[in-house]
């Protein structure tokens, strides 16, 4: 059985979403203690739950201490068929977050499979879907996921009520290295979803967003949405390069824009992945065979935490290298 301590670098849900993925992908045992033991308060959340029993269904696992503010889990992972799921988390938890932990795992099924989940679309401190499909499902292409996974949003969700719907096919893929080379894009690409709120809102950010990158060659598009909260997120790409911004009461919609602009500009800026991408591919270049390779502009403990939990379970040397290198080998 494998052991992880959940408390590790920056001790949050990365860590159990990564140490469940992986232990289904090596069809080993795993235990994870000290889950979120920094936090206030410590264990299992309604989110990491979800992911709990997406994946024992998914992976036909067993599990033990597996409830709401538990700090640790033993998690048995079984035979992975493949097929169709459908998962409600049941707040407006992030669905993308399912997905990254899903995806990876389904990639390894007998079979193809069909994932539909209902929770949060665009929420706070998650890929938004348009980062999901436009960012990092291309990215994780690049990796060996098969052209033919392909994913799309039904209904957006945003806190508090969530709601949204998204649905991702998989089809079985093995994954191989990559070494990502510099790009130097000057398409960008946006898109601003806004539910419940006034035209003029999307419209201003839209504004903002070409006053902001004038000069590049921009474009996108404006999704007017019937989720069941009112909600507004705004993100931008081009390439591995993406960033977003969401909404909030009382924040400008010029604001909201300005933000995603200047994450933006500041990622693009280090390297050849953006910072969280950097931290999402590393779990496909450490299951991946042969060595891979790309450039970020930051490490952040994000990045480090993966690498420290990917490296004591697959036994790769990830090298979190000078000028923003990093290296599976």
């Amino acid at each position: 059985m494998i052991e992880i301590d959940g408390s590790i670098g920056e001790g949050g849900g990365q860590v159990l979403r990564t140490a469940l993925s992986v232990a289904c992908v090596l069809q080993k045992p795993v235990r994870v203690f000290n889950i979120r033991k920094g936090r206030d308060p410590p264990g299992l959340k309604a989110q990491h739950l979800a992911v709990c029993r997406l994946l024992a269904s998914i992976a036909n696992g067993k599990m033990n201490g597996a409830e709401m503010g538990s700090t640790e889990i033993i998690f048995e992972p079984g035979e992975i068929m493949g097929g169709e799921y459908a998962f409600d988390i049941g707040t407006a938890g992030s669905c993308t977050l399912l997905l990254q932990a899903a995806l990876p795992v389904l990639l390894h099924a007998k079979k193809e499979s069909a994932i539909a989940i209902t929770g949060g679309t665009h929420v706070r401190a998650a890929p938004t879907f348009d980062y999901f499909a436009e960012v990092f499902l291309p990215a994780a292409r690049k990796f060996g996921v098969s052209e033919e996974c392909r994913v799309k949003m039904i209904r957006a969700g945003f806190y508090p009520k969530g709601g949204g719907s998204v649905e991702l096919c998989v089809t079985p893929s093995k994954l191989r290295g990559a070494a990502l080379q510099p790009q130097k894009n000057e398409h960008v690409l946006y898109s601003i979803v806004s539910s419940g709120l006034p035209p003029h809102v999307a419209k201003r950010e839209e504004e903002k967003l070409k006053e902001m990158l004038a000069g590049r060659n921009i474009g996108g598009k404006i999704s007017a949405e019937n989720a069941m909260s009112p909600g507004n997120a705004v993100t931008l790409w081009s390439e591995c390069i993406g960033a977003s911004s969401l909404g909030e009461i009382g924040k400008p919609a010029e604001k909201v824009a300005d933000e995603a602009c200047e994450k933006f500009l500041s990622e693009e800026k280090g390297g050849n992945v953006d910072s969280h991408l950097a931290d999402q591919l590393l779990l496909y270049a450490a299951l991946a065979d042969g060595k891979s390779s790309y450039y970020t502009g930051k490490f952040t403990t994000h990045l480090t935490t993966n690498a420290a939990v990917l490296s004591a379970m697959t036994g790769r040397n990830i090298i979190l290298g000078e000028e923003g290198k990093i290296e599976v080998v």
